[in-house]
């Protein structure tokens, strides 16, 4: 059965599908670039601690600062290194990959151009007692800093407190400390683009995972349970809110003017009598075996519902003289028909129907012609029941038909 329901649930499962596979591809990629990131960060701990190695040497081979100095200016020629600094004990520059800061003491370091905030890192380091902030005396220590500190920032500080023994110092021997400053950027942005290759490629396989359970459950689950939505559990046929939804969607969609659409509503006449008389047990089985009837009176093509109680709805696609001749001859095979209940008791049973074609006095929306159904099953009841109304063509005696 096909309906405005199944069309929500459809959409409903392919959201579904898709917000699956993009939270498991989110997951999968996330957790990928996380592990590529800190992989890489230990690649760039193992490259600066190689360089650090290199320059500390010099730092202990009674070489002239100004060798020193170059090779830091050397070191800092890599895209890697942003800046590489010697401390002395005091907190002052002893060389740097920029001139411009060699001789400056701990203080004048925040308002040097391009160290960013690299100042305020070292300025605990510097200070006394040493040993504060991320450094720590007589190891190498390391700082990831940036936008994402606990997973990995933009650049990493590493410190290393180490002797000097250098050409041009006033002692031998005294405590210095070597400060690099290592750019994450190229690995960040190799991690980022990783994670994107990642949720691309996780993508299609998780989406057409998902896909397939949504197909399964849409196969073997879907049916059932658009069934129980849809089904009066009485009767069988349309519940109320199935019919007025079917039928409002198939008098609105595209090109319905080309076909010819009659409403009827439908009253089992004396209705409580049956269940007055023969209990309520008889009163529903009146009720299946009525729903049974129309069902097999109709196309396949046309809408049966319950609306509640004794009373059903058609929506029948055929023009006004059709749809009246069909629910007469149906009129007359309920009144002319032996029922028999389950009990043995044989009931009398008849209908009063009232219908209008789509499109009578300017009506098209399915609540007006339920209105005007309702309006002349109302006459059929007050005329005598067991009998068909359409107030279009037919003038009862002391009814007149008004326009609303």
């Amino acid at each position: 059965m096909k309906g405005p329901l199944r069309d929500r649930v459809n959409r409903s499962l392919l959201g579904l599908a898709l917000a699956a596979a993009a939270l498991g591809s989110t997951v999968l990629a996330s957790v990928s670039g996380v592990l590529v990131l800190q992989a890489t960060l230990q690649e760039a701990e193992k490259h600066a601690s190689t360089l650090e190695r290199d320059l500390s040497a010099s730092l202990t081979s009674f070489q002239p600062i100004y060798e020193v100095q170059r090779q830091l200016q050397l070191a800092a020629s890599s895209r890697e290194l942003r800046s590489a600094l010697l401390f002395d004990r005091s907190g002052r520059v002893l060389a740097a990959s920029d001139n411009a800061l060699v001789g400056r003491n701990r203080r004048q370091l925040s308002s040097a151009d391009g160290l960013g905030d690299l100042p305020q890192h070292l300025l605990p380091c510097l200070s006394a007692p040493a040993g504060q902030g991320f450094c720590q005396e007589e190891r190498v220590t390391s700082l990831v800093d940036g936008p994402l500190p606990w997973i990995g920032g933009d650049h990493m500080i590493r410190a290393l407190p180490t002797p000097l023994a250098l050409e041009g110092l006033p002692a031998f021997g005294q405590q210095g400390l070597l400060v690099i400053e290592v750019d994450l950027q190229p690995l960040v942005g190799q991690a980022a683009r990783l994670t994107g290759l990642v949720f691309l490629a996780g993508l299609l396989p998780l989406f057409f995972t998902a896909g397939g359970l949504v197909l399964v459950v849409r196969r073997q689950l879907l049916p059932e349970l658009l069934s129980l939505a849809q089904t009066d559990g009485l009767s069988g046929v349309l519940n109320r809110r199935a019919f007025l939804e079917t039928a409002s969607q198939r008098l609105t969609r595209p090109g319905v003017g080309d076909q010819a659409w009659v409403v009827a509503l439908i009253d089992i006449d004396h209705f409580k009598t049956i269940n007055d008389t023969h209990g309520h047990a008889a009163g529903d089985e009146v009720i299946r075996r009525m729903a049974d009837y129309l069902n097999a009176a109709v196309r396949r093509s046309d809408l049966v519902g319950r609306l509640g109680g004794d009373e059903f709805a058609l929506l029948v696609g055929a023009s006004a003289p059709q749809a009246y001749e069909l629910l007469d001859r149906l009129r007359q095979r309920v009144a002319s028909h032996p029922w028999t209940l389950a009990d043995g008791r044989e009931p009398r049973l008849s209908l009063s129907i009232g219908m209008v074609e789509c499109g009578s006095s300017g009506r098209h929306q399915l609540g007006e012609l339920l209105q005007a159904a309702d309006a002349a099953l109302y006459v059929a009841k007050d005329q005598g029941r067991n009998q068909v109304m359409d107030l279009e063509r037919q003038h009862p005696k002391g009814w007149t038909m008004q326009l609303a």
